[in-house]
């Protein structure tokens, strides 16, 4: 049986708005979140002309990449580590792989639409549609965080 929910950490950078969330079923890692559109390279929230002609005509492919930073920047907050020791190969993976776990359904897009609170680090935030640019789930966890987010949508 399923957990009922999905724990948030919210993930910083920089400054002192958070660029994702890795989400916890009990104390394992499940889902990864970016805030930030992969070719948003200064992470304003908007892609510029700029930015969209370098992400066309780069070499190197952007996509996955701001789950990937959210992964690497989340190997370093003990909330995260100290919840999930494992949790350093998922993001290893990630940025070995940049690959995708799912990419945003009906289901899971609904879950979003109506608002989840994330708190963690000494702040929180109410992420709200259109905030989730992509995420990833990791292996294993795929069934149980459908679940969690088909439940959430029917409240």
């Amino acid at each position: 049986m399923p957990a009922a929910k999905i724990d948030w950490i919210l993930i910083k950078k920089y400054g002192p708005e958070p660029i994702g969330a890795v989400g916890f079923i009990g104390n394992d890692a499940a889902v990864v979140i970016g805030f930030y559109d992969d070719r948003d390279g200064n992470k304003d929230g908007e892609v510029s002309a700029g930015e969209w002609i370098a992400a066309k005509l780069s070499p190197i492919s952007y996509e996955g990449s701001a789950v990937v930073e959210v992964a690497k920047q989340a190997v370093h907050n003990p909330l995260v580590t100290q919840r999930d020791p494992t949790f350093r190969s998922m993001a290893n993976t990630l940025f070995m792989s940049f690959a995708r776990g799912m990419i945003i359904d009906g289901i899971y897009a609904s879950y979003f639409k109506r608002g989840v609170s994330m708190t963690g680090g000494g702040i929180a935030k109410r992420v709200t549609d259109g905030m989730v640019k992509e995420f990833v789930v990791k292996k294993g966890f795929e069934t149980a965080v459908k679940e969690i987010f088909m439940t959430a949508a029917d409240r």
